[in-house]
């Protein structure tokens, strides 16, 4: 039996199903003589031309009749907003005019690279500055909501941690990766993103109950390019990120466990069998970009009242994109996804026919690991909300060794 553990934030794919794992982001498309797919000392600055659009559409709890409401990029009379836009009131925005400090998308190539690199290069580029702007946009329209009264504030607070929360999952290298792929992979086109539900809780008034991004970067079809003499010599693109390095790590984890609390129930279940695998890819901005890419592990028979969770396996869902500061990795709110399996009993009979009960679980928090510069790496109180329960999980430090 499969079930979903919650619904909380994800990017989804085309059938509203949380995205698990790469789907191709992060991967080389190959464009010859443009950085940074191919490796040269230095290259000719090209500026893409073309035009952009992006809206964003959320349906909130307790918003009334003027449900769901649009957030455009740009709009089409700027000195007159209307109260309640829709998408009909977003405008297109010339790519050097891209809003919120978003640099004009550029391609970096070398005088014999094939006019299809240039342009695709130009595509990815600008699939990128989109997504960036969408971040931007999302924060900037949390940050401008204000409750016209005292007694709405705490709703308008809901949504805004919401807002953060989907700018914070999207700004996650994978995941922005994968939305600037979506992007550039249909140009000319209005890309909708689903992001899932809010990390807020559903039954709270401004709880985000679903949200869409909808996302263009179209190229002029007559000069998709042009050469600017002042621009000289570059070495990268400007907004598709660079990397200078990667390694790839794993190891098994000795100790952890799993502690449940809520209203019926106060568990603490002990973690075996368990193992991790990581990579860490170095940018040419020296950002480190973190992924968790498995993570696998049994928990211990357990009880809560009259339900027993017996033969229960943790695995990860697909790899959580995170950042890596100082000894601190950070997970965005619904970047780390556990699939649970488990067979459950009540009153000593077995669900489901005795078939296993199998559920994904998402961070409605930003979790936190720790990756230490012995190489030691572990959790701490990673958290997951479902409904009223709370499942937070902890590890003890274990020793990574690099996978050649």
């Amino acid at each position: 039996m499969a079930a979903c553990g919650d619904d909380g934030p994800c990017l989804q794919d085309d059938k509203g199903e949380c995205i698990a794992g790469e789907t191709g982001a992060g991967t080389d498309p190959g464009f010859e003589g443009c950085a940074p797919h191919d490796q040269f000392e230095v290259g000719a600055e090209l500026t893409c031309q073309g035009e952009g659009t992006g809206w964003l559409v959320t349906d909130v709890y307790g918003a009334g009749k003027q449900n769901p409401l649009t957030s455009c990029l740009a709009y089409e009379d700027p000195l007159n907003i209307p109260e309640f836009p829709t998408p009909d009131d977003c405008a297109s925005v010339p790519l050097y005019q891209i809003p919120l400090g978003i640099p004009t998308p550029t391609a970096c190539c070398t005088d014999d690279a094939a006019e299809e690199s240039v342009v695709g290069t130009c595509e990815l580029d600008c699939g990128f500055a989109a997504c960036n702007a969408a971040i931007a946009a999302i924060r900037a329209s949390a940050d401008a909501l204000v409750a016209p009264e005292p007694i709405l504030e705490g709703a308008y607070d809901i949504s805004k941690a919401d807002l953060y929360a989907y700018a914070d999952m999207l700004e996650a290298p994978l995941y922005l990766a994968r939305c600037a792929e979506q992007v550039a992979e249909n140009p000319d086109e209005i890309v909708e993103l689903g992001l899932g539900g809010g990390a807020s809780s559903p039954t709270k008034f401004g709880h985000i109950k679903d949200a869409t991004l909808h996302l263009s970067c179209a190229l002029d079809p007559e000069e998709p390019y042009a050469s600017d003499p002042s621009a000289g010599a570059c070495e990268e693109p400007t907004n598709i990120p660079a990397s200078m390095a990667e390694q790839e790590a794993g190891g098994s984890i000795a100790a952890g466990a799993v502690t449940v609390s809520g209203p019926s129930a106060q568990i603490t279940a002990a973690i075996h069998n368990a193992s991790v695998s990581t990579r860490e890819t170095l940018n040419r901005d020296m950002s480190v970009d973190f992924t968790l890419t498995a993570f696998e592990a049994d928990v211990v028979d357990t009880s809560a009242g009259s339900f027993e969770f017996r033969n229960t396996h943790i695995s990860l869902g697909g790899p959580a994109s995170g950042t890596l500061e100082g000894e601190a990795v950070t997970f965005a709110p619904g970047t780390l996804r556990f699939v649970v399996n488990a067979s459950v009993l009540v009153d000593g009979e077995a669900l489901y026919g005795g078939l296993p009960a199998i559920a994904e679980f998402g961070n409605d928090t930003h979790a936190t690991a720790i990756r230490g510069l012995d190489g030691s790496f572990h959790f701490v109180d990673a958290t997951f909300v479902v409904g009223e329960y709370t499942a937070v999980l902890n590890t003890e430090p274990s020793v990574l060794a690099p996978v050649q």
